[in-house]
């Protein structure tokens, strides 16, 4: 199993903590662990992401998410390809990761990609957890998370508020898919 480049998305159940109700794009899934970002959690502090924004040198008041309780003094730009600056890594066909600052800075002079989302933190695990969370051998058998091929629309089309419910809808539809066509 190997889930770079896809999103997980956490499963009902469950039920409270940082990952309820998170999609999360894959970055790194290796016999070494996994990596990501929560990319549909919006930061709703307002003095919060005012400081992070201050932290940043970043003078655009534009939102900022939550990626993740690791790394949570690191900050990258997820976007569409659109942009590619020396620091910029094509994560795949359409989205693009840059962690430089000379991101910011054409950020502050209103420069954007046609997509794009701040993200402070990021998701680990190490080596064979999150398998083991997926086959729910640490929770007596429940399973924690589902993977979900990247789909640009899920990424940037659906509103961050609306892209777990997405993301669990296009989960359904895909076991139904593989049920019937046995």
């Amino acid at each position: 199993m190997n889930l770079t480049h896809k999103f997980l998305v956490s499963l009902p159940t469950i039920t409270g903590g940082t990952f309820n109700k998170s999609v999360i794009y894959i970055d790194n899934h290796t016999g070494d662990g996994a990596s990501g970002w929560i990319i549909n959690k919006q930061l709703s502090d307002d003095s919060v992401t005012h400081r992070l924004r201050k932290g940043m040198r970043l003078a655009v008041d534009i939102p900022i998410f939550y990626g993740g309780p690791v790394d949570a003094n690191q900050a990258v730009v997820l976007h569409s390809d659109d942009l590619k600056l020396p620091a910029t890594k094509q994560m795949n066909t359409s989205l693009s990761m840059t962690r430089d600052k000379s991101i910011v800075n054409i950020m502050n002079i209103g420069q954007f990609p046609e997509y794009w989302r701040v993200i402070v933190g990021k998701a680990t695990w190490g080596a064979g957890q999150l398998e083991s969370e997926m086959l729910g051998s640490r929770t007596n058998g429940v399973s924690s998370w589902v993977s979900l091929d990247y789909s640009k629309d899920l990424m940037w089309n659906t509103l961050p508020s609306k892209q777990w419910e997405r993301a669990i809808e296009m989960t359904a539809s895909n076991l139904t898919e593989n049920v019937l066509n046995f």
